[in-house]
């Protein structure tokens, strides 16, 4: 097993290139799945408190490891040893940190002569078992202050820390002088995180975690295919969430694997080499970084979601695919009641996303729909302006284009190019003396299907008058 920092990763699942830097040597080898699973990075709160680091000053993990390093608390005298966290007082605290909290106070339990403070706004238990042991702790002696009013204050001299607070039930000014604070952290992406982000076109719209926050992407999927984030590389930390992860991605390997087999039967877009001018726009642009580059840009069917992006944003028309349906679908009829995927005339054009705004279309009394032709596109960012101007030249009295709300694209950003293009596109219609509110864009889930209805009379009502 080679133990070292990824410095570059290239490929496609079931063939990535990784370069690993070694203090000695550097190694290229081959992986067929990439698990980001790298611990959180920690960062102490103490500037936020405006302390200074000493010996007294503590963060949950520093702590935790003092704790493990030795036995100094029982190095006692016969002396009482107090010891005060502060919780969730600057900054919001994710489960897992109380889970650590709960941890050295179970390891605690075995000094003499010690007594844990905590001070703390609000305390994360809603995960299995952690209230259970909240109140395990109280009825051992731990003191709980919780506070709904002005934090606490740390008056750090050159003796230690003194803590000034006013106590939260008896509204008393009182003092402590603990031998320790420990201080709650800042947990953050794992440090390294770079070389796989890099290879994902779309990351910078989700940075500085691997996995957007979409429920497109379930369990621990990235936007590539045979890339996985688990816990705190998708800006997860508590322990059952790990070990959902894991689980997650076990399933989704297993699930993957007879797929590689069957790689060629896969429908996906392909690159026309006599036209490609090596311009690179499809890789730079891919949300799935589903395109590579050899020597000419090659498509992975695996990683290809049909999105369309590419298709329409190659300046030289060299994408394609197989079946050539990459611009517009057909309507699924059985998502409509009377099996029609227009209205009698199609006066106005609704162009939405297959993933979204076809299932919210099909929920619409076809009455409303009467006058309205339905196009669905594979994804709102396969939109082609000309389409468009197309229509208003064919006599369309308005247009209608629905993608999904943003951070609930598959295709990350597909929505945001629909909306520029609608807006560049209104601007071409105002140019040649047509009113730019006949085109208007919505944002769309399947489970709104009354914001399609509310464009369709804003439409008419500019139309009719």
């Amino acid at each position: 097993m080679i133990q070292g920092s990824i410095s570059q990763v290239s490929g496609f699942v079931g063939n990535f290139d990784v370069q690993i830097h070694t203090p000695t040597d550097r190694y290229d080898e081959m992986f067929g799945f990439i698990i980001a699973a790298q611990p959180a990075n920690q960062q102490s709160k103490t500037n936020a408190f405006s302390l200074t680091s000493s010996d007294k000053i503590y963060s949950l993990s520093e702590f935790k490891r003092f704790l493990d390093s030795g036995d100094r608390l029982s190095e006692n005298n016969g002396t009482w040893r107090h010891i005060a966290f502060f919780f969730d007082l600057k900054g919001s605290s994710d489960i897992s940190q109380f889970e650590t909290l709960l941890s050295i106070l179970d390891r605690l339990e075995i000094f003499h002569q010690v007594q844990p403070y905590i001070f703390t706004r609000d305390l994360k238990v809603a995960s299995a078992g952690l209230e259970a042991r909240y109140r395990y702790h109280r009825q051992r002696g731990v003191v709980f202050f919780k506070f709904d009013g002005p934090d606490p204050q740390i008056v750090q001299n050159e003796r230690g820390c003194v803590i000034e607070f006013v106590e939260p039930l008896l509204g008393e000014k009182m003092e402590l002088t603990p031998d320790w604070i420990v201080l709650d952290e800042i947990l953050g992406p794992p440090i390294d995180l770079d070389p796989l982000l890099k290879m994902i076109p779309s990351a910078p719209a989700f940075a500085p975690y691997l996995q957007p926050e979409s429920t497109r992407f379930n369990g621990a999927e990235t936007p590539k295919a045979g890339v996985y984030a688990v816990g705190p590389a998708r800006g997860v930390f508590d322990n059952e969430s790990l070990k959902a992860d894991i689980d997650a991605v076990m399933v989704s390997v297993l699930k993957t694997l007879p797929e590689l087999s069957r790689i060629t039967e896969r429908e996906a877009a392909f690159v026309d080499k006599t036209k490609c001018a090596f311009c690179l726009t499809c890789i730079r642009l891919c949300p799935h970084g589903a395109i590579g580059f050899h020597s000419r840009p090659e498509v992975d069917p695996l990683s290809c979601k049909m999105c369309g992006i590419c298709i329409l944003e190659c300046p030289m028309g060299a994408i394609q695919t197989r079946s050539n349906n990459a611009d517009v679908l057909e309507v699924d009829s059985n998502l409509f009641s009377n099996g029609a995927k227009t209205g009698e005339s199609g006066r106005i054009k609704l162009l939405v996303c297959s993933r979204s705004g076809l299932q919210a279309a099909g929920k619409i009394n076809q009455t409303l729909l009467s006058d309205v032709e339905i196009c669905a596109l594979p994804c709102a960012g396969s939109l082609d302006p000309n389409s468009l101007l197309k229509f208003f030249l064919d006599g369309a009295d308005g247009i209608i284009v629905a993608g999904c709300f943003k951070g609930n694209c598959a295709s990350i950003y597909g929505s945001t190019l629909a909306e520029e293009r609608v807006t560049q596109t209104s601007k071409t219609l105002k140019q040649a003396g047509i009113d730019p509110e006949r085109l208007e864009f919505i944002y769309l889930a399947g489970n709104t299907p009354g914001r399609i209805v509310e464009a369709i009379a804003r439409l008419k009502s500019r139309t009719d008058n």
